[in-house]
């Protein structure tokens, strides 16, 4: 798949996305949109721009989780990041109680800088949520699955297919009422290349729905294109609506 299916697969993400939106009954639809602006001017003049949104249709024995987020950066009107995910995964849980569960997942990524033009992932697995209180939740995942590497068309490297193990945990704590601190790590592992993505956030309450959040991203490829770095870090500012 190149170019054209990736466009096709986040478009489908965001119309299912939508759908979910309209329905509001008592299980429903929550999840929070997201953008953070930079810039420098001088003898260095930089912008930096990132957005997401993040969706969850809950029911009684099920629920769907999306993601879409988009990274770019510019140095002296120079573009040095340009970064797409999208993201969807549904939980089957094994009773009312929603503690334990079966997944599927499907994870695609375009990232020019690192000459991906689609990095994607089809898995299937179970998880488990050790806690799923107001300000404590933790959980567990491991699955098995299938990732799809497709290089840009400048890469010497070339595409791949392999088998792969995801293994993840996701940590929030709610220290009051206004102030949040999240943490999710994720590893998808295979003979060929290997991925681990870190990303920690702090969320302060500013007026009703808005929140202000801090994080730290940091990614590590074991096996990148030919001339690129392993590790990726960001740091990000931005203002959240939670719904």
């Amino acid at each position: 798949m190149k170019f054209t299916a990736k466009r096709t697969l986040l478009i489908s993400l965001i119309l299912a996305s939508t759908s979910a939106v309209a329905d509001t009954k008592k299980y429903g639809t929550s999840g929070s949109g997201e953008a953070g602006y930079s810039g420098s001017t001088g003898n260095t003049v930089e912008e930096s721009i990132s957005a997401a949104i993040k969706l969850k249709y809950l029911q009684k024995y099920y629920e769907i989780n999306g993601l879409l987020e988009a990274n770019n950066k510019t140095e002296s009107h120079i573009k040095t990041q340009e970064r797409y995910v999208g993201d969807i995964q549904s939980n089957f849980f094994f009773s009312n109680y929603q503690k334990a569960y079966s997944f599927a997942q499907g994870r695609w990524e375009n990232d020019r800088f690192a000459n991906i033009d689609l990095n994607s992932y089809y898995i299937a697995g179970l998880g488990y949520n050790l806690y799923k209180e107001k300000d404590l939740a933790l959980s567990f995942e491991g699955g098995l699955g299938y990732q799809n590497m497709n290089y840009t068309p400048g890469s010497t490297t070339k595409d791949f297919d392999q088998k792969i193990g995801k293994f993840s945990t996701k940590f929030e704590y709610g220290f009051n009422p206004n102030v949040r601190f999240l943490q999710d790590l994720s590893e998808f592992y295979g003979e060929r290349q290997a991925n681990f993505e870190s990303n920690s956030a702090i969320k302060v309450k500013l007026n009703g729905h808005l929140r202000l959040k801090i994080a730290y991203k940091y990614r590590y490829n074991t096996n990148p294109d030919a001339g690129k770095v392993k590790t990726d870090t960001q740091t990000l500012a931005s203002i959240v609506y939670d719904f």
